[in-house]
C-alpha cells in the first residue's frame, strides 16, 4: 500500500483474505440488516455493512484478483479520467477525487465514497482485499456531491471517523468475513505489515 496524499488519507489498512465463497447471509446477518434498512447483497458486503453498523467505520472489500500491479495507491488522477463505479455508470473523474488505484495505476475506487465496477465482489470471487481507512472529510463530502453519490460510507466519513479504530475494525470485519464466507487470512507479507504499521 502507496498513500501519495496522507492528508487526504491519513491513515489506510488492508488484509487479504482467500478461499472465500461468496453467496447469501446467514439469516440473522440479513434480518438485522434488514432491520435498520439495508437491502442484503451477498455475504462479503453484508459483513462489511454489518461491522459498519457496529463501529461507525465504513469499509470496503474488493476482489483481489482483480488488483493489478502487486497492490494499491492511494492518490488523484488527471481530470477527465474515465472511471465506470458499481453502479454500471462511467463518470469523469475531477483532479480533487481521491482515488483508490491498483499497482497500475488503473483507478478502483472513489476513496470513501464508491467502488468500481471492474473491481466488485462478484459471485466468481474467491479472494478478497479488505480497506479500513481514514480519509479526510470536505475532500469526501465533495467528491459526493460531484459525483451525486450520497451513499452512508461517504456520510460517515465526511462526519468524521476514529482514526486510532481503523486496524481494530479492519481485524473484526476480516474475521466475520472468514466466519461467514469460509475464507482465511492470507499470511504474507502485506498481511503481517498493517498489524505493524503503527
Amino acid at each position: 500500500v502507496r498513500v501519495e496524499d496522507p492528508k487526504a488519507c491519513p491513515r489506510y489498512t488492508g488484509i487479504a483474505l482467500s478461499g472465500v465463497r461468496v453467496g447469501e447471509s446467514p439469516e440473522w446477518m440479513r434480518s438485522r440488516l434488514k432491520a435498520v434498512g439495508l437491502r442484503p447483497i451477498n455475504n462479503v458486503v453484508d459483513a462489511t455493512n454489518y461491522v459498519m453498523l457496529e463501529t461507525g467505520q465504513p469499509l470496503h472489500a474488493f476482489d483481489a484478483d482483480r488488483i493489478g500491479g502487486g497492490g494499491i495507491v492511494v492518490r488523484r488522477l488527471p481530470e477527465g479520467t474515465p472511471f465506470v463505479s458499481l453502479d454500471g455508470k462511467e463518470r469523469r473523474l475531477d483532479s480533487e477525487d481521491l482515488m483508490i488505484c491498483d499497482g497500475t495505476g488503473r483507478p478502483l475506487c472513489i476513496g470513501g465514497v464508491f467502488g468500481g465496477l471492474e473491481s466488485g465482489v462478484s459471485e466468481s470471487t474467491v479472494n478478497v482485499f479488505l480497506e479500513s481507512a481514514c480519509f479526510e472529510p470536505t475532500g469526501i463530502r465533495k467528491s459526493s456531491f460531484r459525483h451525486g453519490l450520497r451513499t452512508d460510507a461517504a456520510t460517515r466519513f465526511e462526519k468524521g471517523v476514529d482514526i486510532g479504530r481503523t486496524a481494530e475494525v479492519l481485524q473484526r470485519a476480516a474475521s466475520l468475513l472468514c466466519e461467514v464466507t469460509g475464507g482465511r487470512e492470507r499470511q504474507t507479507r502485506s498481511t503481517r505489515a498493517w498489524k505493524l504499521a503503527d
